[in-house]
């Protein structure tokens, strides 16, 4: 969590802007909490992939990591 304070004017409503600032305010009348909007990107990929088991909470994680731009060495293990 972290707490950012942004001024804002009567003329851009505050989740406007805190659209504009790469957030998704949580109310659409003077919101006190927004979340990240590449947060919200990778649930959604979690949520496609989910079944319950690891491998697909990996996958969404991989997939989420590729989509911004960084590469995992990938290993199989056999145990």
């Amino acid at each position: 969590l972290e707490e950012v304070e942004i001024s804002y004017c009567a003329c851009t409503p505050a989740p406007i802007h805190l659209m504009e600032c790469g957030l998704f305010a949580c109310s659409p009348v003077a919101p006190t909490l927004a979340v990240d909007l590449c947060v919200l990107e990778f649930m959604r990929r979690l949520f496609v992939r989910l079944t319950p088991n690891t491998t697909a909470w990996c996958e969404a994680l991989e997939s989420f990591l590729d989509a911004q731009g960084y590469q995992l060495k990938s290993k199989v293990c056999c145990i």
